[in-house]
């Protein structure tokens, strides 16, 4: 049996969840006509046969010098060497405890691999993600994994074009995020599953080439402490060992780094993986 073409896929998911999607330009009710999506102002997006679609106030998006398709495939292949697969567990043991958890928004989801092998994980059918992020790369990219129930969009994450209380999950892995527009699109019951970096992450790497350090860890905290119920804190920490061709992948995809470091003029072994994951819901209005 022929399989499916990658816009197929992406309209039989779209069909599932149309109704929750609002024009990103007058704020009205959306319908698929074909190959396109229409508001009755007659606002008009196409579905792309590579399987994405771009839900911007214009079409015109510049891609971006540093997040370009290089980075999405080395960020892709070091993902799938296994260096996060604690995170994934995790994210999808949330994910299956929360009950009838079926519509799931990622917030700066790149090229997708993290939802791919979360979705897995959970092994439910019925759990679709829609992967969004503003990197048109990342996002064409994503389009690979349309037929694993993901719905991957372009689109401004601080103007979040669906209806209010739509997701019942939103994941936030290692992104920056619009408190006010999560909390727009969450249901009333719905989590946030936000993942920050501790401050060893990647150590090895910062250290190497003398990055700062992330953010104290106290003022993120604090910051999620003061817009959000914290429903629990789970602290992971983890050293890898690494290949010289997983230390390319990884300075690939770095943004400060990428194309300015040869990795095999580095003397770099093993790497740190320090992630704080955050179980949230949103304080009361």
């Amino acid at each position: 049996m022929q399989s499916l073409k990658k816009i197929d896929y992406l309209k039989n998911n779209l069909t599932i969840v149309i109704d929750k999607f609002i024009c990103p330009i007058c704020n009205s009710d959306i319908t698929m006509f074909d190959n396109s999506l229409k508001c009755k102002n007659n606002h008009t997006y196409d579905i792309s046969n590579k399987g994405y679609f771009v839900f911007y106030k214009t079409s015109k998006i510049k891609n971006s010098k540093i997040y370009d398709t290089d980075l999405f495939t080395n960020r892709r292949n070091f993902i799938n060497g296994g260096f996060y697969d604690e995170l994934h567990t995790l994210i999808s043991q949330i994910i299956v405890k929360k009950n009838n958890a079926n519509l799931i928004l990622d917030l700066g989801c790149g090229e997708a691999t993290h939802d791919r092998i979360i979705l897995q994980k959970t092994n439910n059918i019925n759990n679709k993600i829609i992967g969004v992020d503003i990197s048109k790369d990342g996002i064409k990219m994503a389009s690979d994994y349309v037929n694993s129930n993901i719905i991957p969009a372009v689109l401004d994450l601080n103007n979040l074009p669906f209806k209010p209380e739509t997701f019942d999950i939103i994941i936030d892995i290692l992104s920056p995020s619009n408190e006010k527009e999560i909390k727009k699109v969450l249901k009333k019951d719905g989590i946030i599953i936000k993942v920050t970096p501790k401050k060893k992450y990647l150590y090895e790497l910062r250290e190497k080439f003398g990055i700062d350090d992330y953010k104290n860890e106290e003022e993120i905290d604090n910051n999620i402490r003061n817009n959000y119920n914290v429903i629990e804190k789970i602290e992971f920490e983890k050293i890898y060992n690494l290949t010289e061709e997983q230390l390319g992948t990884l300075i690939n995809m770095t943004p400060l780094l990428k194309n300015r470091v040869k990795s095999n003029k580095i003397n770099l072994t093993s790497i740190t993986i320090s992630l704080n994951i955050y179980i949230l819901n949103s304080k009361e209005k």
